[in-house]
């Protein structure tokens, strides 16, 4: 197991390998993460890799070669820089660029690394799974998924004084519960493995998957939906991307365009990008070793800022909110009431455990389309009575959150498409497209 020292002293090794370059920047990444997978209530295999990753960018007459390797021999660092300069001996030189991040403070930051987690053995994974595999077995319902833990360390080092280390640890779980014609998902992801109630997740999905032993049909349409934590974030995706000075200067194409401090959604809707949110407990610096700075994205159902990055900022004489150009550590709101509660206001509705497969189809509006996934059920008077095969959305995000209302805990979910997990709670949308049924479930 590495630590930051370790990653720093491996990136100043490297950047000395650099001193033809005008500028030079090493990135490492050190990984060390380990798999319980399981299927029909059992685990088949445990499993556990560690990798570094490194990335140099070299600048020479404003011609950015970038290289990246993981062989961390004396000849692979070599072969990692030469490469580096011969790309950028080939490539046309950059005339908006600017500079590298410049040596400025980072803040401390908050804590990120747990022995739960750090310590966690093959035996303490299965000890979760256990609770999961008896709360299947009282349903008479097989399950799959995984429970894993990960530490990760990452340093940056370049030849103008930036010198940055970040350590964490993350864990979490996915379980799908499966009768022979239905599904229920539910998921949980932290930093601190010993917040993992196992047993808890289990007794959402298994209660999921028993609604209704056969998916029923249901006309497209609009509807009240409940969105769950992974199918809130999916759907979020896209919005977020757009919030950077990418979106909004370079390619002019962002929601954002014009309707910065317009009030466009619920005033129930406040988003802020904050590394040292508890529950995200995220890096203080971007990948290139410029502070990250906390950003009010939407307040009050008003947008209000986009962050930027160190190109884009030295490139439009703007601050550098120290970001890679999506603002991964954003937090949604929270509302006051439960998830029960949630569904208990709902007359007639959908609940949607989980979607995939979600592109952006208009930038301007952010009209997604995509499928839902592992647990579609009907509402009516406040409780789930039927299990739904999949649908087809088709939906606005500035019209879902024009009108919603949120749950009232904050949950890192993920999703295939997002870098890394987000903080959103349960969400009822008032209007949510399905634009057609699915012939599964």
């Amino acid at each position: 197991m590495r630590s930051q020292a370790d990653a720093l002293a491996l990136a100043e090794r490297i950047l000395s390998l650099a001193s033809g370059a005008d500028q030079a920047e090493v990135a490492v990444t050190i990984d060390d993460s380990a798999y319980s997978r399981f299927a029909a209530n059992y685990v088949p295999e445990n499993l556990n890799g560690a990798q570094t990753d490194i990335q140099i960018t070299y600048v020479k007459d404003k011609h950015l070669g970038t290289a990246s390797t993981n062989d961390v021999s004396d000849a692979g660092l070599r072969r990692l820089v030469a490469t580096a300069a011969d790309i950028a001996s080939r490539v046309p030189a950059n005339q908006e660029f600017v500079s590298l991040a410049v040596k400025a403070p980072i803040s401390q930051p908050v804590k990120s690394v747990y022995a739960s987690t750090l310590n966690a053995t093959p035996d303490d994974r299965i000890d979760k799974l256990l609770p999961v595999f008896t709360r299947m077995r009282q349903s008479q319902l097989n399950s799959s998924g995984f429970t894993m833990t990960q530490h990760s360390v990452y340093a940056v080092a370049n030849s103008l004084g930036v010198r940055a280390a970040f350590e964490s640890t993350y864990s979490g779980i996915e379980i799908k519960a499966m009768a022979p014609q239905t599904s229920g998902f539910a998921e949980y992801f932290s930093r601190d493995y010993a917040t993992l109630n196992s047993a808890e997740r289990a007794d959402l999905a298994a209660t999921k998957a028993t609604v209704s032993l056969t998916p029923a049909d249901f006309p497209p349409g609009t509807y009240t939906v409940i969105l769950e934590p992974p199918a809130f974030v999916d759907c979020l995706n896209n919005l977020y991307e757009a919030m950077n000075a990418g979106s909004v200067l370079e390619n002019q194409n962002s929601w954002m365009t014009g309707r910065i401090g317009k009030p466009l959604f619920s005033p129930n809707v406040t988003v802020v990008d904050d590394w040292s949110n508890t529950l995200v407990a995220g890096q203080p610096f971007s990948s290139d070793g410029a502070p990250t700075q906390k950003v009010t994205l939407i307040e009050g159902g008003v947008p209000k800022a986009y962050v930027s990055s160190t190109y884009l900022a030295n490139k439009y004489k703007i601050p550098n909110t120290g970001h890679d150009g999506y603002p991964i550590n954003a937090v949604f709101s929270t509302g006051t009431k439960t998830r029960e509660q949630l569904i208990a206001s709902v007359d007639r509705g959908v609940l949607v455990s989980r979607t995939w497969y979600t592109r952006l189809v208009d930038p301007r509006e952010v009209v997604i389309t995509g499928l839902t996934r592992d647990g579609v059920y009907l509402i009516e008077n406040g409780k789930l009575t039927k299990t739904l095969k999949n649908f087809r959305f088709y939906t606005s995000m500035l019209t879902a959150l024009a009108d919603c209302e949120l749950g009232n805990t904050l949950y890192l979910a993920e999703s295939a498409d997002t870098p890394q997990p987000l903080a959103v709670p349960v969400a009822k949308i008032a209007k949510f497209a399905f634009s057609a049924q699915t012939s599964f479930a």
